[in-house]
């Protein structure tokens, strides 16, 4: 016992760690209460997000709305187009592949058939080409692996997969053939294989992997093997004769050109591009009978045209238009060139 200061004759008894303890629970207890009470008043007074947004609905303009399915400019309010007859649906989606430049021969292709490029920009083409040839079998591939149980659908592309792979012959591999044409044109193989990409080239052939690989497995066959391969064989035959032509190239140089085209002269022809393009038109025959599916199609052949565009762009940018004394003119103080 202690005695309390200016308290004569009283004892004061110390608090002990018990005590202690207790009366810290108690305060922290006081000052949880306290704070959970201002919480819960705070709580109550602020919108939840739900309440902010349904007083500013009006403000949502509905007939701003996109479909879900379409081209940017398509509304939610517009009707998806009736499912045609298979036979008219196809042969309006070829007519629309065959009729589009960019899917067929652009500027670039058509001043390189007029043999006015120069072996130097030839060159730079043939290691841009390599760069898209080289993805090409995975596009296939992947179309393949997504028609899961479409049996028939795996059987046509995983033939196509096989001829796009030279028969497994590592010689005759596509990619390889376009390697063989730059060797022909004096690019090594170590350029072939470590050009650096034009910046659409790079997007084209990675939006085109991204295309087969998200989309519903029609929509790839569509994107990748109907539109792209149905306007092959024209091209490389023209391409081909231009090249013979104008660097005298032999027909083992221009093999690639051969085996797109179609040649009975090839211990392994099957048929070019055409065969190609016709096995994925009779898949879309069979199996784009809605009005869903065949708009799906469509836009999908829209987007691997309007990709392959960016692609000729990029081509025609750099190889025909850089060397234009212009260029330098128009350009001056730019630093984008």
């Amino acid at each position: 016992m202690t005695r309390r200061a200016g308290s004569p004759g009283r004892t004061h008894r110390l608090a002990g760690p018990r005590q202690i303890a207790g009366r810290h629970r108690q305060a922290s207890d006081r000052a949880r209460a306290g704070s959970t009470s201002m919480t819960l008043e705070a709580h109550q007074e602020r919108e939840t997000v739900r309440q902010v947004r349904d007083r500013h609905e009006d403000k949502l303009h509905h007939e701003l709305d996109h479909a879900p399915i379409g081209t940017p400019t398509t509304r939610l309010t517009d009707p998806v187009p009736a499912a045609l007859p298979p036979e008219q649906f196809v042969k309006e989606l070829t007519d629309e592949v065959m009729n589009s430049a960019a899917a067929n021969i652009g500027p670039f292709y058509e001043r390189l058939i007029a043999q006015q490029v120069p072996l130097e920009g030839v060159r730079e083409w043939v290691k841009q080409w390599y760069i898209d040839a080289r993805i090409f079998p995975s596009v296939i591939a992947q179309i393949c692996a997504n028609a899961t149980y479409f049996y028939d659908a795996r059987q046509f592309m995983g033939a196509n997969l096989a001829e796009e792979l030279g028969e497994f012959n590592p010689a005759r591999e596509h990619p390889v053939t376009v390697r063989k044409l730059g060797n022909a044109l004096g690019v090594s193989d170590e350029e072939m294989e470590f050009t650096e990409p034009y910046p659409e080239t790079l997007v084209y052939v990675e939006y085109r992997q991204h295309l087969v690989r998200d989309y519903h497995w029609l929509e790839g066959l569509a994107a990748g093997s109907f539109a792209i391969e149905l306007t092959i064989p024209n091209r490389f035959r023209q391409i081909a004769r231009a090249l013979s032509a104008q660097f005298d190239l032999d027909d083992e140089a221009l093999e690639v050109f051969r085996i797109h085209a179609g040649d009975e002269r090839l211990e392994n022809d099957y048929g070019g591009d055409d065969q190609h393009a016709e096995e994925a038109a009779n898949l879309l025959r069979k199996y784009a009978v809605t009005g869903d599916l065949q708009h799906r199609v469509r836009l999908a052949v829209w987007r691997s045209i309007q990709a392959r565009r960016m692609y000729q762009w990029g081509l025609y940018r750099e190889i025909i238009l850089k060397r234009h004394p212009a260029w330098e003119t128009i350009n001056a103080g730019s630093s984008g060139t």
